[in-house]
Order: C-alpha cells, then structure tokens, then sequence
C-alpha cells in the first residue's frame, strides 16, 4: 500500500569509513586514530567528520567535533555514531564532577583508578573494565593531531 514502509522496514547496512585524504593516523598508548567521514541519513549521501579509533580488533567512530568538545572540557561523555557500540568516550574530571554532585556511579568506581587527565573508552553496561584507558601524554598527543586535521 504504502512503498516507502518496505524500504524503512529493511535493515540498515552499517556504514563504511571513508579516510579524508591528507590525513596521517595517530598512533600512542595501544589506540591509533584516523580522520574520517561517515556516510549519514537514510541514504548515506551526506558525510560526517568523525574520528576513528581503533583498539587491536575494534574499530569506533565518534564524531569530530564533539571529540574536540571533550578535549576542549565543554562536554564530558562522547557517545559513538552509528548503531551496535555500546561504548562511549569519556575524561575523568566529567565522572569525577557526576561523583561530587552526588550522583556516583559504576564509572567513578572505575574512573578512581584512573588518572585525572586520561581519556577512557567504557562499555555499557559500566560494570566491565575500560575498552582502553588513553594517558595524558598520548591525550595531549592526540589533541595536536586533532587540531591539525583539517576541518
């Protein structure tokens, strides 16, 4: 009756990383990272900036701007494009702040063992440890890089 409900029924396929030219990966602390654009929409035809982050087998996407957000301090938590990652990226002082503002959670636990200026990639649900914990250094390392992609 309706043509359009079968095509919003059909699965949607997960979209490839397209690696913008130029860009040279970052590598430190076990986690490289790659500057890429995400097919976005129903159709896939527009792109999204987004960050690639590998981890030996697993590979997570998260958007450019809010990966620059996170290390700017404006946000906290990142959470990953696309669907199936149960993942998100957060710093320690945005747990920490939940923590101190009396909403402790599984996270702080995990985020005290971690230093204040490392970057972590967590599973849903908190209560596995950290896909990776990125130290300060290589959080530094990896905020130059990030600055000098293009945009």
């Amino acid at each position: 009756m309706f043509p359009w409900t079968k095509r919003d029924a059909a699965a949607a396929l997960s979209p490839t990383a397209i690696p913008r030219t130029g860009g040279i990966p970052w590598h430190g602390a076990g986690v490289s990272a790659v500057d890429v654009d995400l097919p976005f929409g129903r159709k896939g035809t527009r792109r999204v900036h987004c960050v690639q982050l590998n981890v030996g087998e697993f590979t997570v996407e998260f958007m450019f701007q809010e990966v620059l957000d996170l290390l700017n301090g404006r946000v906290h938590v990142v959470d990953p494009m696309g669907r199936g990652h149960d993942v998100f990226l957060c710093n320690a002082h945005g747990v920490e702040a939940a923590a101190t503002a009396g909403k402790a959670s599984e996270a702080g636990a995990w985020m005290a063992n971690f230093p204040a200026d490392a970057l972590v990639i967590m599973r849903v649900p908190v209560t596995e440890p950290p896909v990776i914990v990125i130290p300060g250094h290589s959080v530094a390392s990896l905020s130059a890089w990030l600055r000098k992609q293009p945009k």
